[in-house]
């Protein structure tokens, strides 16, 4: 399987080798998305979005971004032209409703959102910015999805069901669906492309699945609502939201799979991000208690960062040349 860091490397080919990243964050209750310096850590333009933009993905070449928008009925897709900074386009999904995950294929084509409540995964052409097909995932609320490394599989986070779906790509058949614990819902692969992780955010437990055979390895306590997760670039932390009233961000050694620290942040912390040199941990609050910036060599928050009510999904963003 490919190495995740190959891959990443691979997707910043059509951005300039000498752009500054911004952060890219969007404020779920203002419908809006924040653009941030990661030298100042200042808010530098915020612009609209469609309804409620719950989480993001950005294409290859770094010039176009979806925001699904969830607010009900939730049927449709934000396209941004990141290099104008502009709403250019609402994708209509149709009967597609309450889409919320994103994910986007290795090769820049296709983008992937969930559409939890009706059961599906919808397809965009990255090309035309149309709906292709959805795709079943026979479970219950299906609230986030991912692309295997090697962009052959989509998996689902079935939170009612409590399962992991594991779809064949190409054919929309399931090949499996993997059981987890209450509430599963945040998913990543290891920096290794050899385990995904994915969260039980009521169960208050993590299950590792093995990214080849696609058997559950083992379930482990992470107390405190785990919500999404980021792993460090060289894979020996996870740095995880608790989207409790106190907020915290909690900082995991993954081979030992102990708890390293507890960092408070804002209230219900739910979106994470790494600066590109694994600096900073950025965290983003409900409602207006901002983006934490937390230090991870002393896991302490050095800044709070204003964007706007309910900043939640963020991605480092490499502007192109023009």
């Amino acid at each position: 399987m490919p190495c995740l860091m190959t891959l990443v490397a691979a997707i910043l080919v059509g951005a300039s080798e000498t752009a500054e990243p911004l952060l890219a964050v969007a404020n779920k209750h203002d419908n809006t998305l924040s653009f941030i310096d990661l030298t100042t850590l200042d808010v530098v333009e915020t612009i609209p979005t469609g309804p409620n933009p719950h989480e993001m993905v950005i294409t290859p070449d770094q010039r176009i971004m979806y925001l699904s928008n969830y607010a009900p009925p939730g049927n449709t897709i934000s396209v941004i032209d990141l290099v104008q900074r502009k709403h250019i386009k609402q994708i209509a999904t149709g009967d597609y409703t309450r889409i919320h995950g994103a994910a986007m294929a290795p090769d820049g084509k296709h983008a992937y959102f969930t559409a939890g409540q009706t059961g599906f995964v919808v397809e965009v052409d990255t090309a035309t910015h149309e709906v292709t097909r959805g795709i079943p995932t026979h479970g219950a609320i299906s609230h986030m999805v991912l692309v295997s490394p090697d962009g052959k599989r989509l998996y689902t986070a079935n939170i009612t069901s409590e399962n992991v779906s594991v779809i064949d790509r190409a054919s929309g058949e399931l090949l499996t669906q993997i059981p987890c614990g209450p509430g599963v819902e945040g998913m990543a692969f290891t920096p290794d492309g050899t385990q995904l992780w994915a969260l039980n955010q009521t169960g208050g437990s993590i299950t590792i699945l093995d990214a080849a055979t696609h058997a559950p390895l083992e379930t482990f306590a992470c107390p405190g609502m785990p919500v999404r997760i980021h792993f460090s670039a060289d894979g020996t932390r996870a740095y995880i939201p608790g989207w409790v009233e106190e907020g915290v961000l909690i900082v995991l050694d993954v081979a030992a799979r102990k708890e390293i620290a507890r960092v408070p942040v804002g209230r219900f912390a739910i979106g994470i991000e790494l600066s590109p040199d694994g600096k900073r941990a950025f965290v983003g609050c409900e409602h207006n208690d901002g983006v934490h910036v937390v230090n991870t060599g002393t896991l302490t928050v050095e800044k709070v960062i204003a964007t706007g009510n309910g900043p939640d999904p963020m991605m480092l963003w490499y502007p192109p040349e023009r």
